[in-house]
């Protein structure tokens, strides 16, 4: 178990290596009131408004703050439900906020709200957010906008640590639940994209994807990262257009056993280039 000393210093290492240009965020589900961590806000009672959780997220990675957001404060219905601070009724079961508009059959569109992630209703009140690096409560986990270079070079970390890929339920609405259900109730790294309101309402960028890790997980992710570094594998990605590039030994090796000619063509006489 690492501690929020180690969550800190760790965060901050991943966040560096990966050149991010918003902090990762910490992620906690809150039992009552009383869990709210010292110094945070609760948009209601502070600012006197409600905001969507990707709004909430978004204040979180972009302006250092920590805010814990309840039913009360939430102004989107979709986390209310993901997260089980309410229980999904009939209406919603059977897809009206989601048909016409997006979706061409009431049918379909109640096929994805019975399938959305849900977290059991009443196990929570709230949620609260933070940077990874300046949190002031453990997270149950971290969630982080990422651009693709930034996601492969987190999978192969992921991979190098005990060589699964990572299999995540895919969808375009509701990523502040995508992006914090699924993990919590596997207890396994996700992907998630962006959705309308995340883009329109919370600016996330055309190139961004989202990763969410537990933070148990951070001291190997790390090592991950170190030992990529030293091995060629880590930032910057190094990039070549070369026909017939040098193979890795092993690479080149199991390429021979299934069959492949892996022989380099002699080389071209080069062209004359008028300047």
């Amino acid at each position: 178990m690492v501690s929020l000393k180690e969550v800190h210093e760790l965060g901050t290492e991943l966040e560096q290596w990966l050149r991010m240009r918003v902090h990762p965020i910490a992620v906690k589900m809150l039992k009552s009131k009383e869990e709210v961590p010292e110094g945070a806000i609760i948009p209601t009672r502070d600012w006197k408004h409600k905001y969507a959780l990707c709004q909430s997220f978004a204040k979180s990675q972009r302006d250092g703050l920590t805010i814990a957001m309840f039913k009360e404060d939430l102004w989107c219905f979709e986390p209310v439900i993901g997260l089980g601070l309410a229980e999904p009724n009939q209406y919603f079961l059977e897809g009206h906020h989601r048909y016409p508009d997006s979706v061409r059959e009431l049918k379909a569109a109640g096929e994805w709200c019975r399938n959305m992630p849900q977290l059991e209703y009443g196990l929570y009140k709230g949620i609260v957010s933070a940077p990874v690096n300046t949190c002031n409560f453990m997270p149950d986990v971290i969630v982080m906008h990422v651009n693709g270079m930034m996601m492969s070079q987190l999978l192969i970390v992921k991979c190098w640590i005990d060589g699964k890929d990572v299999y995540s339920q895919l969808s375009g609405h509701a990523v502040c639940v995508y992006a914090v259900v699924p993990p919590l109730l596997k207890r396994e790294c996700a992907v998630s994209i962006p959705c309308k309101g995340d883009r329109r309402l919370a600016s996330a960028q055309d190139d961004e994807i989202i990763f969410t890790l537990l933070p148990e997980m951070l001291p190997d992710f790390i090592a991950g990262t170190k030992f990529l570094q030293e091995h060629n594998w880590g930032i910057p990605m190094i990039q070549e257009y070369k026909e017939e590039y040098d193979l890795k030994p092993e690479y080149a090796k199991i390429g021979e056993m299934l069959g492949m000619d892996l022989k380099k063509s002699p080389p071209r006489p080069q062209a004359y280039q008028k300047y």
